[in-house]
């Protein structure tokens, strides 16, 4: 009984601690992925190529880079939600965070990044055209904001992270 008991148990601790470094490695990518094309890449680009030359080249890049948010996103909700099976005591905090990181990585790859995109196609076929200028600059602009936020959150959730506590009390077996 007690060499099932400690297979079972030991079967548990490779599973969380597995789940704990994809979940890991997940979040660093979306962190630091984040954090260099933001802060970065992007400012580069403007910096060396100009004004039309980068935001043709952002414009092509920023679409597949908001789905890769969203899918990364929605991975580490799940890989979270796994963690919290099997320790429902903790890291039930960071799935509401999770929860709402989905929400914004959805939105700004199903609607505010299409919407960016054809408004911006738009008033690059009428470049005299105020209104359409005005219109993209707004939805650029908002969607500047939520990829601050949406940094801001995967930078807090690692940090979050960090500070967990290990996943046993000084690795001894709940039993001794």
């Amino acid at each position: 009984m007690t060499e099932t008991k400690d297979i079972s148990y030991t079967q548990a601790m490779v599973l969380q601690r597995l789940l704990y470094l994809i979940y890991g490695y997940v979040l660093v990518f979306l962190a630091g992925g984040t954090l260099i094309f933001t802060l970065f890449v992007t400012p580069v680009l403007f910096h060396s190529l100009g004004k039309d030359q980068a935001g043709h080249i952002v414009g092509v890049l920023f679409p597949p880079y908001f789905h890769l948010l969203f899918v990364f996103t929605l991975v580490s909700l799940l890989l979270q939600g796994a963690r919290v099976a099997f320790k429902p005591s903790r890291n039930r905090k960071s799935l509401y965070f999770w929860g709402v990181l989905t929400f914004m990585t959805g939105y700004l790859a199903l609607s505010l990044g299409p919407r960016a995109m054809s408004s911006r196609a738009a008033w690059f076929g009428k470049p005299d055209d105020a209104s359409l200028k005005a219109a993209f600059d707004s939805l650029h602009q908002q969607s500047v904001l939520l990829n601050g936020f949406i940094l801001a959150g995967y930078l807090g959730l690692t940090l979050f992270l960090l500070t967990e506590p290990p996943s046993t009390p000084g690795g001894r077996h709940p039993d001794q």
